[in-house]
């Protein structure tokens, strides 16, 4: 087996974030070697069916998109969440 068959071997059985860790390192040691990088085509980029256990099971539990609003929720929350069953509520 080569040495790129067993590379693609190990990584493709690695969880994204860790092959996007592989990508950094192997990016890190072509520049240290002043090698060219690879230009990523559209193709290359994750497809939406790749999504990291997290956020699936995030999903699966109505977490994720379980609140509307607009993009600054950060500083507007108050007007969205329900702090009524918290205990020592002034509200």
């Amino acid at each position: 087996m080569s040495t790129l068959s067993q590379i693609q071997a190990e990584t493709a059985t690695l969880p994204y974030h860790v092959q996007t860790q592989v990508l950094d390192f192997v990016q890190f040691v072509k520049r240290r070697h002043g090698l060219p990088s690879v230009t990523p085509t559209p193709t290359d980029a994750r497809s939406d069916d790749e999504d990291s256990p997290m956020y699936r099971a995030l999903t699966e539990a109505g977490f994720v998109g379980c609140i509307e609003s607009g993009e600054q929720l950060s500083t507007h929350y108050k007007e969205f969440l329900d702090f009524s069953a918290k205990v020592g509520a002034t509200r």
